[in-house]
C-alpha cells in the first residue's frame, strides 16, 4: 500500500487520536498528547513535525501497521493484568507461543543494568547519580529495549518523563559526533544480544 493511503488510512480510522498529535486545531479535551509528544520536545508545532516526520519513516520502512503492532501493553484492571501475566506471559513454557514471543523480544530491566555493569563497571545507584552520558545510555536502553515507557524511566531516575525524553534527544545528538560513544553503545547492544546475561 503507498505511503499517503497509509497515512490516509490512520488519519480517517473513526477513533484515530492521531490528528490530534499531527495538528493543534484537531487536538480532542480527553486525549493528553503530552506523554508521546513529550519524546519530541512537547505540546508545540515543532515537535509535531519531527512526530509526523517520525511516523511517515517507520511506515516508509515497509509492513502493515497492523504487523508491526506488538502486544506489550495489557489494558484493564490489576486483576485482569494479573490475570493475563499469570496465565499468558510468566513462565517458560509460554514462550513458545508466538503472541507471548513477541512480548518477550524485550529485555528485563535487571538484565539491561547487569550488561551495562558488566561493561563500565558500575551499579545503577552510582549511574543515578551521576549527570552524563551513562545516565542517558540507560535510559536510552531501558526505553528501546526494555520497552519501558518514559514515566517508568523517569520513576527510576527521579525525573519526569519530559526530562527523560531530552535526556534520550540529547544522547542521540551525541552519538552522531562521538565515535567511542556509539561503540560503548554497541558493546552494550551487544551483550543484551547473546546469552552471555
Amino acid at each position: 500500500m503507498p505511503l499517503k493511503k497509509k497515512v490516509k488510512q490512520l488519519i480517517n480510522y473513526p477513533w484515530s487520536s492521531l490528528p490530534g498529535y499531527l495538528s493543534k486545531r484537531k487536538k480532542q479535551p480527553f486525549i493528553d498528547y503530552a506523554m508521546v509528544l513529550g519524546e519530541y520536545g512537547g505540546d508545540t508545532d515543532k515537535a509535531r513535525r519531527e512526530y509526523k516526520k517520525t511516523l511517515l519513516a517507520e511506515i516508509g520502512q515497509g509492513g502493515e501497521i497492523k504487523e508491526r503492532v506488538i502486544g506489550q501493553s495489557i489494558l484493564g484492571g490489576e486483576e485482569f493484568v494479573a490475570w493475563v501475566k499469570e496465565n499468558f506471559i510468566e513462565g517458560a513454557k509460554d514462550r513458545e507461543r508466538p503472541s507471548v514471543k513477541e512480548i518477550h523480544q524485550y529485555c528485563s530491566r535487571n538484565d539491561i543494568l547487569q550488561a551495562i555493569k558488566r561493561e563500565t563497571g558500575k551499579e545503577i545507584e552510582a549511574i543515578r547519580a551521576e549527570k552524563g552520558e551513562l545516565r542517558q545510555i540507560v535510559m536510552d536502553v531501558l526505553y528501546r529495549e526494555g520497552g519501558f515507557k518514559g514515566p517508568e524511566i523517569g520513576r527510576m531516575f527521579g525525573l519526569d518523563y519530559g526530562s527523560v525524553s531530552q535526556e534520550r534527544k540529547r544522547l542521540r545528538e551525541k552519538l552522531r559526533k562521538d565515535r567511542g560513544l556509539r561503540a560503548l553503545m554497541s558493546r552494550i547492544e551487544g551483550r543484551l544480544s547473546t546469552s552471555e546475561i
